[in-house]
């Protein structure tokens, strides 16, 4: 019993450290821009200058935190945990949860204020319910997006608000003891991204972003074809929206 409570509490306790992390992110990548900008300042060759007479190409890459919602997967998990509806509400999975993305991709300036941008991120998620450890849910996705960008050119940065578009290939696996079952889906995504490069030196430059995506999902299926349904026997998908941050590295050539 006394196990039990432990691992209630601990689990409690992550739960609300995704949450702090999170912000306590953003807080830090915001004073990280603010002291790059300060030293972006003193390079001797600037992007402006670099970018008068050549168009760019840059690779970016890094990894960022997603804070999302499943509402589809949220109503199974629900409806799968047995005796979910006596779990106090402060126990209970919350509506958004935060995942962990890893991303890169190629930009293309085509005119002076104008950019195209295929990029690819991973993006890796765990929903627990703490007050039984015996149910885990992990999923990942697999998301290709081209993004189309209008550019802001400051004389050692860059400022770029993007909207695209895109696929997601998504995998879950529901855990029960050492029971596992995998599912899989797909559909479209919608992205908005703002992006902020300040220039590191004369090629390289910080990539922090701040976006909101929406996901769209086919019905999970095994490797049977069987669909996931919950109680109701509605079936279930990884439709999601999402608001998160990036950071990363940004290499430009000119």
């Amino acid at each position: 019993m006394k196990g039990t409570l432990r691992l209630m509490s601990l689990n409690k306790l992550m739960k609300r450290c995704n949450n702090i992390f999170f912000f306590i992110t953003l807080a830090g990548l915001t004073a990280f821009v603010s002291m790059i900008s300060k030293a972006a300042d003193s390079t001797n060759v600037s992007f402006q200058s670099q970018n008068k007479n050549h168009n760019y190409i840059s690779i970016s890459f890094g990894m960022g935190l997603n804070y999302c919602n499943n509402p589809s997967l949220n109503k199974f998990i629900e409806t799968d945990v047995p005796n979910y509806i006596y779990i106090p509400n402060d126990q209970k999975i919350s509506n958004f949860s935060t995942a962990i993305e890893f991303f890169g991709g190629v930009e293309i300036q085509v005119k002076k204020s104008f950019s195209v941008k295929p990029e690819y991120s991973y993006l890796l998620k765990t929903i627990r319910v703490s007050s039984n450890s015996d149910y885990q849910y992990d999923y990942n996705s697999s998301q290709p997006i081209v993004m189309l960008n209008y550019i802001f050119s400051q004389p050692n940065s860059f400022i770029k608000f993007g909207l695209g578009g895109g696929y997601s290939f998504n995998n879950l696996t529901r855990k029960v003891i050492t029971n596992e079952t995998n599912y899989s889906s797909s559909g479209g995504a919608v992205k908005f991204e703002g992006t902020y490069n300040a220039q590191l030196g004369k090629s390289a430059a910080t990539y922090l972003s701040g976006f909101l995506i929406q996901t769209f999902s086919s019905d999970l299926k095994d490797d049977s074809g069987n669909y996931l349904v919950n109680l109701n026997n509605e079936r279930v998908n990884l439709g999601s929206f999402g608001l998160g941050v990036r950071l990363g590295v940004e290499i430009f050539i000119f």
